[in-house]
């Protein structure tokens, strides 16, 4: 029996249950995970080779590139933040942060690791800060929500050289990602309700970052063997539990596919959103992204008969959203903290779809198109030299692109407080 149908039987039960048993609708919830690990369980024996062929397709992602990428900044993170060095050079960084993003300067340390890491580094660093005391828990909700996102190599290695075959295009797309990160971060700061006070600080910036460091020192510098080992159990740990969210999902996902259960939703919702230009295989591939992120942006670089600017504009959605794999492996990391994943959905939605819309008036510009239509690789009229110099090129005008776009939303920031001021 498809699984599809034993989901269905599954829903209808339930459903009369409710309406036989209204009073005993109450239960329903402590209901939903086991019934989600039965209807699992059924599907492994159903599909045994499906499963067992996607396991090993996600330990081979686990192996061969999320371990050798992220353990090394885990290790280093670890280590800067037990150090004190990140809260004393957040010092430096503070009256950039508080003013955009209402969090303290060593929230900077996340952001720049969340950006060139990937998931889940920012996550990490976020809780460490508020385990150190150097943020409060509104601060790290806020900076959850910004500072989690797609590193560098998924982007330019995985989606642009890999799957769209167009190395130079992986910069414009993390352009547009890092811009929308910056955005949601702008965002949550200036609509975000009960702001952390900011304490006065009388002492000198340089001055308080000698002392800080110098505290750093005496209190945590005793035994660098012992902070070095310790951050490298905890290192192996996380990543760990990554690998096996990474598996896991890897497993849910090629089920859902082999069963055509997001081939029947994608069908469905292509009744509704056809006439928009849609087509059930680009749905099909978001859906999939839904779930877990590689998968679903794969889906969609596969995606013909749609203009190259859609195609890449739900690329970025994908990318913004993360995935329900990666917001597991985040859960997973923030559990114990007292950190509300509300702000963080709130800020990967609207990462998804600031990035999505970034993208879109991107590919307006001739020479950005230009780069979506070049040749993919192994192209004779390619050169390693030419390369390098429209990498080059294209680098200074993706920065020279964010910061007008950043600039704008920082200009937008300040006269809406200037507004609020005189009303």
């Amino acid at each position: 029996m498809p699984a599809y149908m034993i989901a269905g039987f599954c829903t209808a039960a339930l459903l009369l249950f409710i309406l036989i048993k209204p009073d005993r609708a109450i239960y329903l919830k402590n209901l939903t995970l086991p019934l989600l690990g039965v209807l699992f369980i059924l599907a492994l024996i159903l599909f045994p080779e499906t499963s067992v062929n996607a396991a090993l397709k996600g330990i081979r992602l686990w192996l061969d590139i999320v371990f050798p990428s992220l353990f090394p900044f885990f290790v280093a993170s670890e280590v800067l933040n037990s150090t004190g060095f990140v809260r004393a050079a957040g010092v430096l960084l503070e009256p950039i942060m508080r003013p955009l993003f209402k969090v303290p300067g060593c929230g900077s340390f996340a952001l720049a690791m969340g950006i060139t890491s990937g998931y889940p580094v920012g996550a990490r660093i976020t809780c460490s800060l508020l385990e150190n005391g150097d943020i409060s828990r509104h601060e790290a909700e806020r900076l959850l929500a910004f500072t989690n996102n797609s590193g560098p190599l998924f982007i330019v290695g995985a989606v642009a050289t890999g799957m769209y075959g167009i190395p130079s295009l992986g910069l414009f797309l993390l352009a547009c990602h890092i811009a929308a990160s910056f955005t949601v971060g702008v965002l949550l700061g200036i609509f975000t309700r009960g702001a952390d006070k900011i304490p006065e600080r009388k002492e000198k910036t340089f001055k308080k970052f000698q002392n800080l460091m110098l505290s750093g020192r005496k209190k945590k510098m005793t035994n660098a063997g012992m902070i070095f080992g310790d951050a490298v159990k905890n290192s192996v740990s996380l990543i760990i539990a990554i690998g096996a969210f990474i598996i896991f999902f890897s497993v849910v996902i090629n089920i859902l596919l082999e069963t055509n259960i997001i081939g029947f939703l994608a069908e469905a919702l292509a009744l509704i959103l056809s006439p928009a230009g849609i087509s059930p295989d680009m749905i099909s591939a978001v859906l999939s992204g839904f779930f877990e992120i590689t998968t679903g942006t794969n889906l969609a670089s596969k995606v013909t008969d749609i203009p190259i600017a859609v195609k890449l504009s739900f690329t970025s959605l994908i990318i913004g959203w993360a995935g329900l794999s990666v917001h597991s492996q985040v859960y997973s990391i923030t559990g114990d903290s007292g950190i509300s994943m509300k702000p963080y959905f709130l800020g990967k939605f609207l990462h998804g779809m600031i990035a999505a819309v970034f993208t879109w008036i991107g590919m307006q510009f001739e020479f950005i198109n230009a780069l979506a239509n070049s040749p993919v690789l192994g192209s004779e009229r390619v050169t390693a030299f030419a390369d390098r110099q429209n990498v080059l090129f294209n680098s200074l005008t993706y920065l020279v692109f964010v910061l007008l776009i950043y600039g704008m939303f920082c200009l937008g920031a300040f006269l809406s407080k200037s507004f609020k001021k005189k009303i």
